[in-house]
């Protein structure tokens, strides 16, 4: 695809944009994106944290979202609250989900917080709590872009961490590897023909 990561794929045309780190970047990059480029679908690449206590997962691991959640640990906490008409869930676009997943990834449900959960004790809490097993502060937001525009959406995430008070640590051994372990499983999925891919 070249330095610009923009070139066809088995006649597919893919365009690889950046979107920011953190919610409010994500959400305004994407819906910018998708107003000028009017794709087809869309599909998060990125790394992502597991919740502490969910067993089966290792650094590398690549996930597929089919649900996420935006949730804030100030509303947890009784100190806020969401507006009730707020959407707090977003399920990607189930046939491009099952597509991506293939044998290589673990399909789950993902958080999204505005920031990222740094203390163990609140890290351990959320899987009961909201029903995820790891975290990803942007993907709420590129998936509610999607979700306005009317663009199916999926993403592929692999594990860089354990959410809490080592994640930082963590992430900078695994970034690298873990970004070019989720690029394969995109990459694999477009070349065996992009299963779930809507017409277009």
């Amino acid at each position: 695809m070249g330095d610009n990561l923009d070139g066809d794929v088995r006649g597919l045309r893919v365009s690889g944009k950046a979107v920011g780190v953190g919610l409010a970047a994500a959400t305004a990059s994407a819906a910018k994106r998708i107003f000028l480029l009017q794709p087809r679908a869309v599909i998060l690449l990125g790394t992502c944290g597991i919740y502490p206590g969910i067993a089966g997962y290792q650094p590398l691991d690549v996930l597929v979202p089919n649900r996420l959640v935006a949730f804030d640990h100030a509303c947890d906490a009784g100190l806020a609250t969401f507006p009730n008409t707020m959407t707090t869930e977003i399920t990607p676009t189930p046939a491009m989900a099952a597509g991506l997943a293939g044998q290589r990834a673990h399909v789950v449900a993902v958080g999204s917080p505005p920031a990222v959960t740094t203390s163990d004790d609140t890290a351990a809490a959320l899987p009961a709590r909201h029903r995820c097993d790891a975290e990803h502060v942007e993907a709420f937001g590129v998936a509610t872009a999607c979700a306005l525009a009317r663009i199916p959406f999926g993403a592929v995430l692999a594990v860089t961490h354990l959410v809490g008070s080592t994640a930082k640590q963590d992430f900078a051994k695994h970034h690298r590897d873990a970004t070019l372990t989720a690029a394969e499983v995109l990459l694999t999925w477009l070349h065996g023909g992009a299963a779930g891919l809507p017409h277009g």
